[in-house]
């Protein structure tokens, strides 16, 4: 339950009462508190997949990037340290790569910038292979990262015949 703990607190990191959800269109505005939450709830009920639905349509509603979306790349990247299930790090990886590759670059830069600090882990996850998936994932995210394109490619020359047919 390290994901929980961690989760936990860097979601006391943040506002999110002040923060306006992606759900929250129209004439009510909603608060985007219920995102921690419900991730919280996902990762304590021992899941082996995490899905998306706790983000979509509120950190991010198609490629478009709402208010939360920084909040919640770091929430992504704190479930993530925690070393959960390999189908829920696969998700937690596609969630950090769509929210740093957003269609506002101004949001998605900030969001890459939270995954940044996380670059390591992502290398593991190459490196490890516990899961196809979430390899590619860590893969996709890394190639994001102008500053990681040497450092990747070498890694792409070691584990190349371990990513998808697309990614080798």
């Amino acid at each position: 339950m390290r994901s929980v703990e961690l989760v936990r607190i860097e979601a006391g990191l943040h506002d999110w009462a002040a923060i306006t959800c992606g759900c929250a269109w129209g004439p009510n505005r909603y608060s985007a508190e219920h995102i921690p939450l419900e991730l919280i709830r996902r990762l304590e009920g021992d899941p082996q997949d995490l899905g998306t639905d706790w983000m979509e349509n509120h950190a991010r509603i198609q490629s478009n990037l709402m208010d939360p979306a920084v909040a919640t790349t770091s929430l992504a990247l704190a479930a993530l340290a925690g070393r959960p299930a390999a189908g829920v790090r696969q998700d937690l990886l596609y969630v950090l790569g769509v929210l740093s590759g957003g269609e506002q670059r101004d949001v998605a830069e900030a969001c890459l910038d939270v995954a940044r600090q996380g670059v390591w882990l992502y290398y593991e996850e190459l490196a490890a292979f516990e899961s196809v998936g979430a390899s590619a994932e860590a893969y996709e995210l890394l190639s994001q990262m102008d500053e990681q394109a040497e450092r990747l490619a070498a890694y792409h020359r070691v584990y190349r015949d371990r990513l998808p047919e697309d990614l080798r």
